[in-house]
């Protein structure tokens, strides 16, 4: 009973979900920008609450930072002026200095700025790439083809491992980061994206040896995502990162797979499938 009552709150919150990215996926490149420096934002702050950070003053900063790096994403895609990202760097470090310097704590210091700095580059870079992956135009990938790929590959992953591992999986993959995903699941989540990604490819009649070796290469992206924020949430001892989605978590447990497959679809792209 509790497990179909869970399995209906993720249902439920998967379409409210979907419809609304659709809406704003279509309704422009800046809505879409706004949505994900939302996204980006409330990302932070649940990064920021396993930090356990009280300062508010800290977590604008972390969010402003984290968004100035989706924003300079932004004007790269629709070819506006923007900041090379050896200065967006320099700024993200010299403004956590500043801060720490004026809320000096003597043996932390170091790792408070590491572990700030690393949740910038990690939440902010990997969701920059959702609005570089909505602007592309290099064909055949136009009108937000690359987004959709990624978006729909990814959520194959998922619920393919998860609904076979469910029912196939007993042998655990990693069994200390994450008990509950097993080998069964993964290899289920790895052939169902790759048999979408291969029969996608073929119906466009655009599929080569670069296709299939993405279709492949792919999931196991995903799934390395997933047990990347699973080491997080072991390293600081929780279950989910948030509650905001009802029955999926927090924002970072539904885009952990994303933040790694997107930037490895966009350069998979430019490099091979352009």
């Amino acid at each position: 009973m509790v497990v179909r009552m869970m399995l209906k709150k993720r249902v439920i919150s998967a379409i409210i979900g979907i419809s609304l990215l659709i809406f704003l996926v279509f309704a422009g490149s800046l809505p879409f920008f706004i949505t994900v420096s939302i996204i980006t934002v409330l990302a932070v702050r649940e990064y920021s609450r396993m930090l356990e950070i009280k300062s508010k003053s800290l977590l604008a900063l972390l969010g402003l930072n984290a968004v100035l790096i989706v924003f300079n994403a932004y004007q790269i895609s629709n070819n506006f002026n923007f900041l090379p990202y050896g200065i967006i760097f320099f700024i993200i470090i010299f403004s956590l200095y500043i801060f720490h310097l004026y809320n000096y704590e003597e043996n932390n210091f170091i790792k408070n700025i590491s572990y700030q700095v690393f949740a910038i580059i990690y939440i902010g870079g990997g969701l920059s790439f959702a609005v570089f992956l909505r602007d592309i135009n290099t064909d055949p990938f136009i009108n937000t083809t690359a987004l959709w790929l990624v978006l729909i590959a990814t959520w194959l992953t998922d619920s393919g491992a998860y609904f076979v591992g469910k029912k196939f999986g007993k042998k655990s993959m990693a069994p200390i980061i994450s008990p509950n995903k097993t080998i069964a699941g993964a290899v289920g989540g790895v052939l169902i994206t790759a048999v979408f990604i291969i029969t996608a490819a073929y119906i466009l009649e655009i599929l080569n040896i670069y296709y299939v070796i993405f279709a492949f290469l792919f999931p196991g992206v995903a799934i390395l995502g997933d047990l990347f924020e699973s080491c997080i949430k072991r390293n600081f001892k929780v279950k989910d990162t948030g509650t905001i989605i009802p029955g999926h978590g927090g924002i970072l447990d539904r885009f952990d797979s994303f933040i790694f497959t997107a930037p490895f679809t966009y350069y998979f792209i430019i490099l091979f499938l352009g």
